[in-house]
């Protein structure tokens, strides 16, 4: 099992590693249907289930570490 880890580039993107491997970035957005509002944008390299948005941002770890473990080519 790989250990998903991240670290923060600005206040709105994150990278995210795979043991230590480079695999994938997060971003922060504003969400324009709600005011003052954010979701967060999970995008792994080479992932032709292209970007998944989450909510909220206490689940980012566990949205990233599940695509890294079902992604075609690291799973």
């Amino acid at each position: 099992m790989c250990q998903v880890s991240f670290k923060r580039i600005t206040p709105e993107e994150s990278r995210i590693f795979a043991d230590g491997d480079y695999v994938g970035d997060v971003y922060r957005q504003p969400d324009i249907l709600c005011e003052g509002e954010h979701y967060y944008v999970i995008w792994l390299d080479e992932d032709y289930r292209g970007p998944v948005r989450v909510h909220e941002r206490s689940r980012i770890r566990e949205v990233a570490e599940q695509r890294v473990r079902s992604h075609p080519l690291w799973g």
